[in-house]
């Protein structure tokens, strides 16, 4: 399962999440062993974020994955 097709306004809501938890996208890619041009791309809906990446990154956010990929 990935989510796919992040619109504009999602991808905003997606970083406004990280800025609200005091984050910033390198810091939140490194915490997902990721890079950080990896995680931008799947932000800004470029590439799709793999269902464990979903987790991990609702995790970091201190959320519930559902809370952030599924509540557009």
């Amino acid at each position: 399962m990935s989510f796919k097709y992040v619109t504009v306004e999602q991808s905003r809501r997606l970083k406004a999440k990280i800025i609200n938890a005091g984050l910033d996208i390198g810091i939140v890619a490194k915490k997902m062993g990721i890079s950080r041009a990896t995680l931008s791309s799947r932000v800004n809906g470029k590439t799709d974020f793999s269902r464990s990446e979903m987790e991990h990154f609702a995790e970091i956010l201190m959320e519930k994955p559902q809370d952030i990929f599924f509540a557009f």
